[in-house]
């Protein structure tokens, strides 16, 4: 048993009837819980054959407050890092102040991350201070749906961008460039719940996940986040050559990055479902869509001029997003062996 400290205590196991045994419960956490004689605990036995203890105490919601300084020469760079750094942690408010007038571009900054991030908003702005609020509910959306709509998402970006690369459609590029954004979003949302399912795992029973189901969840939010970034790589090769008339086998290069979402999406089924046997049959597929790829890179190169670049850079963020779904093929693979011994224990 560990005290409120997260020190390690040992307990002796009393007997105290018949069959009833029984162990104190450590002073320090009672006391940081406001248990009393008589108040009742939830006990819930973990696949490992641990304990979780919890009081059954109504929960009030507290406003945790950040306070950021920033230095008249600081980057806005590192304003950044520790704004993300404190809507991680879980601040209700973060409140930034710098010692004189706040510099225009600090505050350009301050909005470029409500926009990067799911949730904050500036509610406050004077001459040396920038308040934000953080009212929403992890609830609202979950990590199991931030995963599912960001797969959607960077799947529809990567078919825009190929098909913006292909047809030189400039709004097209532009607008899936602008659609990343939004990933992230969903990115950071999914960082920022795992964080708080460690620190409360009440919220992980709420939202239907295990701690270890969370972290796969993160590193699968990690990987698509990625995926979205290449998407994006894509459509700024298609602003880079437009105007430039496309070789055929430009079109073979988008039915291969077709097909490498083909392995994305079975990748993501895969995980969502824990299918051993269909993960392992995407990584075979994802292998040798590689090896068609690389086959193909020496004919994307044969044609020269300034294209050749940008069509290796295109060939290569393809090659990417599916290494990335064999990626997540593996992550639910050994999901699927980890809950298969957890069967096994129960």
């Amino acid at each position: 048993m560990k005290g409120q400290g997260g020190q390690l205590e040992i307990r002796k196991v009393q007997k105290t009837g018949t069959s009833t045994m029984t162990v104190s419960l450590p002073k320090d956490w009672i006391e940081a819980n406001g248990v009393k004689p008589g108040d009742q605990v939830s006990i819930e036995v973990q696949p490992d054959g641990s304990l979780t203890i919890e009081p059954k105490i109504q929960s009030v919601k507290k406003a945790f407050i950040a306070t950021i300084s920033v230095a008249m020469d600081e980057p806005t760079e590192h304003l950044v890092r520790k704004l993300i750094g404190a809507y991680l942690a879980g601040s209700t408010i973060i409140e930034v102040r710098s010692k004189g007038r706040m510099d225009l571009g600090v505050k350009r900054s301050i909005k470029d991350f409500t926009r990067l991030v799911s949730g904050p908003e500036i509610i406050e702005e004077t001459a040396n201070t920038v308040v934000l609020h953080n009212l929403s509910s992890p609830l609202q959306l979950p990590q199991r749906k931030c995963v599912r709509r960001m797969h959607l998402m960077v799947d529809t970006m990567h078919r825009d961008a190929l098909t913006a690369y292909v047809n030189g459609d400039l709004s097209l590029a532009e607008d899936v460039i602008e659609r990343d954004l939004e990933v992230d979003r969903l990115y950071w949302l999914t960082v920022k719940q795992h964080s708080m399912i460690l620190d409360d795992r009440r919220l992980a029973r709420d939202m239907g996940v295990s701690v270890q189901d969370s972290l796969s969840l993160l590193l699968v939010a990690r990987i698509l986040e990625r995926v979205g970034d290449h998407a994006e790589k894509i459509a700024r090769q298609a602003i880079a050559i437009a105007g430039d008339e496309n070789p055929p086998v430009v079109k073979e290069m988008r039915d291969i990055g077709l097909r490498a979402l083909e392995v994305l999406g079975r990748s993501v089924d895969s995980f969502t479902v824990q299918n051993e046997p269909l993960a392992n049959a995407t990584i075979d597929g994802g292998g040798k869509l590689v090896e068609e790829g690389a086959e193909l890179q020496p004919r994307l190169q044969g044609y020269g001029g300034m294209g050749t670049m940008s069509r290796t850079a295109v060939m290569e963020s393809i090659m990417r997003t599916t290494m990335y779904a064999m990626d997540i093929a593996e992550i639910a693979i050994n999901d699927a062996m980890r809950n298969e011994m957890e069967k096994r224990i129960e």
